[in-house]
């Protein structure tokens, strides 16, 4: 079908143009869109979504280990679900028992066997009576306190060690080696308060967090004493504050880099950006192919 020119100059050959119709664009867009959630899970098997929970799921905490989030409930029943309990965890009659709740029987224990002898060579060695008070004090409750986590160990199962660390022990030396009563009040105030401040903040944290009941149950005892002895080194008067680790703020920022970027693109949203891509790259490929069409089949002058 040919058109005519408007001034009458006669005819001239030129196809008419069809008209594209837009609303095959947008119901392809909307195709693409609804399409994305059944093309992903074509293409990945279903298992984007649980891949991604198994990833995001804290250890221990999926739905098999629910009654492992319970102590009491396992200690009551005396069953151990199956693949409830992270990798280091084993069942006792009182709940499960992590790496860090043997850690802290191994602290307590480790703590009596340096910090007994430390309050009993106070006795003897100190030029203030006030650290002579306190070294008997320490002693006495140490000496309690070893019972207590023998006990508890023996109960769950924890093997623990005979002699101080190496650190300790050179504590214990240092004291010894001191060649005045004045020097001993120094460096037996220093150490045990430096001391009982590191190991407060493990047995804080296994009190606030452990799964054991038993365990839970001694570190509320541990905590009283630990904090009872900070209290009467400090009311020695010669600690260095100064010198003990600064507090860390709980709330403590992110690193730039590990922060999240200001944008992200979900991967729902660049399945769709590559659907409009696609259905935008077709439609100009046509209207390109179906120009270069009517520009053969045009008659020449």
């Amino acid at each position: 079908m040919y058109s005519v020119e408007p001034d009458g100059a006669g005819a001239r050959p030129w196809p008419r143009r069809r008209t594209w119709p837009w609303w095959v664009l947008i119901a392809a867009a909307v195709g693409v869109i609804l399409g994305v959630p059944s093309w992903r899970a074509a293409l990945t098997g279903g298992q984007g979504g649980s891949a991604n929970a198994q990833q995001t799921a804290p250890a221990g905490y999926g739905p098999a280990s629910a009654a492992a989030r319970n102590p009491v409930q396992v200690a009551a029943t005396g069953t151990q679900p199956a693949g409830a309990l992270p990798s280091g965890y084993t069942m006792t009659s009182f709940g499960p028992l992590g790496p860090v709740d043997r850690e802290f029987l191994t602290k307590v224990r480790q703590a009596g066997l340096w910090e007994g002898p430390a309050g009993t060579m106070a006795q003897t060695r100190a030029a203030d009576d006030k650290v002579k008070e306190v070294g008997k004090q320490l002693a006495t409750d140490h000496k309690g306190l070893d019972q207590q986590v023998r006990q508890v160990s023996a109960q769950l199962g924890v093997p623990l060690p005979d002699k101080p660390s190496d650190e300790q022990q050179g504590w214990l030396n240092e004291m010894n080696a001191t060649t005045s009563g004045e020097q001993f009040d120094d460096v037996f105030s220093n150490r045990l308060r430096a001391a009982h401040g590191k190991v407060f903040a493990l047995v804080s944290q296994i009190r606030s967090g452990t799964r054991n009941e038993l365990v839970r149950t001694f570190a509320q005892t541990a905590v009283n004493v630990v904090m009872k002895h900070m209290t009467l080194l400090e009311s020695i008067g010669n600690v260095n504050f100064g010198a003990l680790p600064e507090p860390v703020s709980a709330a403590t920022p992110a690193k730039k880099s590990d922060a999240a970027p200001a944008f992200a693109l979900q991967p729902d949203a660049v399945w769709v950006i590559a659907g409009l891509a696609v259905a935008i790259g077709g439609f100009a490929a046509f209207r390109i192919f179906r120009g270069s069409r009517g520009s053969r089949h045009r008659p020449a002058y």
